[in-house]
């Protein structure tokens, strides 16, 4: 095996462990990692549409709405209409739904500490940019 399969087997080793400790917060707020995925979406930009959404998350505009409409019925988010264009509604969080984020941004960090553990500042730092590097690098495939 050589050092390029090494690193990526870690980095999926990394993933898998993070992804189980995600899914494991976020059924303790009654949501699916996708509803999840909405909340933070919907939280950090205020007022858009389940058409923004669908593009940030590079899904159909049918499962957007599935996932805001269920959403809805559970209380976490609202639709008014959308004064700029009468096709469309904008998003809006309830209180429900600013404190159900409020617990899944906690448990963000938690994992972060956790994940973090044993690193300087400045490890942190670079681990950051090298991700972000590496991620940059594959979505130019």
């Amino acid at each position: 095996m050589n050092q390029d399969d090494m690193i990526t087997r870690q980095l999926i080793q990394l993933a898998r462990r993070i992804k189980q400790r995600r899914n494991l917060h976020i059924q303790d707020l009654n949501l699916t990692t996708s509803q999840g995925d909405a909340l933070r979406y919907f939280y950090e930009h205020p007022h858009q549409t389940i058409a923004a959404f669908k593009v940030y998350q590079d899904i159909t505009h049918q499962t957007a709405r599935v996932i805001v409409q269920h959403m809805v019925r559970l209380g976490v988010l609202t639709l008014t209409p959308n004064p700029n264009d009468g096709r469309s509604k904008l998003v809006g969080v309830t209180p429900l739904g600013k404190r159900k984020y409020n617990q899944l941004d906690q448990h963000g960090w938690q994992t972060s500490t956790e994940l973090f553990a044993g690193f300087t500042p400045e490890e942190q730092q670079q681990f950051l940019a090298l991700a972000r590097r590496a991620n940059a690098n594959l979505e130019r495939k």
